[in-house]
């Protein structure tokens, strides 16, 4: 049960093939999920498939296809995972405005979550929930992760202090515009942690040393710069 957002009104006939539910819409993003085995967007506007070199179609065209042409491909573990990624999000949106005001994508992300039903006109409320099976599932092999360790309050160290800290690695991303990766994690006395590191040695899921000075403190992240490995 959705603990967060206020439904919106429903003014049309749900009957019309036009309108969609919200239940048959997060049911295809999952569906969409599942077909490609990750969230694919096109790398060039306009296109359904991801580039000239990977001919696969992107989520959200796959989405919006079953959402209003083919919704009889959806099962039950569609509508079931679709109903935990819509119910997850709720809940963390409320979370976060307990610490802070929601930035645009946020808001918009509240929007569709709130929503009852959907026309093809939805056009980026429909592109953002079929993005957000991937987060949510992310998001539940975190929180196994950070169960296993046993998440703390507080930061690992004051800022402008120079320490070593071991942490698991819950997440890389490579950032273009610096040509490096950011990396999210927890360190094995349970402290969240984020930092840039040129290093495509280290990976998800890898427990590992460092040495950085403490940058800021933000949301029980502690954030740092100069990272190294620790020798």
């Amino acid at each position: 049960m959705l603990s967060y957002m206020a439904g919106t009104k429903i003014t049309a006939d749900i009957q019309d093939l036009n309108i969609v539910r919200a239940n048959v819409a997060w049911a295809a993003a999952a569906y969409a999920q599942r077909v490609n085995g990750a969230y694919l967007k096109p790398d060039r506007s306009g296109y359904r498939s991801v580039s000239d070199v990977d001919d696969r179609i992107a989520n959200k065209f796959i989405m919006t296809e079953a959402m209003f042409e083919t919704p009889k491909v959806l099962t039950e573990e569609d509508y079931t995972v679709g109903e935990a990624a819509r119910d997850y999000h709720s809940k963390r949106l409320m979370m976060t405005t307990f610490k802070r005001e929601l930035n645009d994508f946020e808001r918009t992300l509240s929007r569709a979550v709130g929503m009852d039903c959907f026309t093809k006109t939805d056009r980026y409320e429909l592109a953002i929930i079929a993005s957000q099976i991937q987060s949510y599932n992310t998001a539940v092999q975190e929180d196994l992760a950070v169960e296993k360790i046993g998440e703390q309050r507080g930061y690992v160290a004051d800022v402008g202090e120079r320490v070593d800290f071991e942490c698991l690695i819950l997440s890389k991303r490579y950032n273009q515009a610096y040509d490096t990766y950011s990396f999210r994690g927890i360190t094995l006395d349970g402290y969240r942690v984020q930092f840039f590191f040129r290093d495509m040695s280290v990976a998800k899921g890898h427990t590992v040393a460092f040495k950085g000075t403490v940058k800021k403190h933000l949301d029980n992240i502690t954030f740092f710069n100069r990272v190294k490995k620790a020798k």
